[in-house]
């Protein structure tokens, strides 16, 4: 009686160990944590561009320009010493693109930004031709995205989601409107580009016999597009 005692307690033990051992076998891997916590690019009164950086402890941050892709790429490392959190950096826009990438080397991830506008030496002549002064867009680390900006005085300002294309528009054209500052928030889907343009619109005198007439026109600058590669 006391052998078969002892083989049914050996059972138990071994099927209670199995258990266990198969429970610890599909718990969830822990994803590491992002070495880049957020990022702001902002667009001053003079039209120059820069980005400010927030990167977790213990990260090394190398920024290059790749001539292949004329990309700005930020690659952030593990690193045991300690470095600035906060970094700063100016960003020149070629061609009328900016090109910015991210990529994460702790946490695997890659992610781009890409802003269609003036170079700063273009921007400079046409200030006086825009609505919008200054604006900066910032990434959160819950996956969404804060826009503010700052337009001319008597300017008025409508937001739109076009459906069709599948961008969020802020129409700004002159009008009678105090405010000058806004903010809004954005949520990107999983697996979904961001799209964000301002969307310009003017009056132009053209002279037809004669007679000045008004005509409409547009122009979408600046265009923001986000997306990431590996969601």
């Amino acid at each position: 009686m006391k052998i078969t005692k002892l083989a049914s307690l050996v059972v138990v033990a071994v099927l209670t160990l199995s258990a266990c051992s198969s429970n610890e076998s599909i718990l969830p891997v822990e994803e590491s944590e992002n070495a880049l916590k957020s990022y702001k690019i902002k667009r001053d009164a003079t039209g120059a561009y820069s980005i400010d950086l927030d990167v977790d402890d213990n990260v090394k941050t190398q920024a290059f320009k790749n001539e292949e892709t004329n990309k700005n790429e930020f690659h952030f490392y593990e690193s045991d010493n300690q470095s600035s959190k906060k970094q700063s950096k100016e960003l020149l826009i070629d061609d009328q693109e900016l090109s910015i990438g991210f990529i994460d080397t702790r946490s695997n991830k890659t992610s781009n930004i890409s802003i269609i506008d003036d170079n700063i030496e273009m921007a400079k002549k046409n200030l006086d031709d825009t609505f919008l002064s200054e604006y900066s867009i910032t990434s959160n680390e819950d996956g969404t995205y804060d826009l503010d900006f700052t337009v001319k005085n008597q300017t008025t300002v409508d937001f739109v989601y076009n459906q069709e294309a599948n961008i969020y528009e802020i129409h700004l054209e002159k009008g009678k409107s105090s405010e000058r500052d806004f903010s809004r928030n954005f949520t990107k889907l999983e697996g979904e580009v961001l799209r964000i343009d301002f969307v310009n619109h003017f009056l132009n005198l053209t002279n037809l016999k004669s007679n000045n007439l008004a005509r409409a026109t547009s122009e979408k600058k600046p265009r923001m597009i986000i997306q990431n590669f590996n969601e």
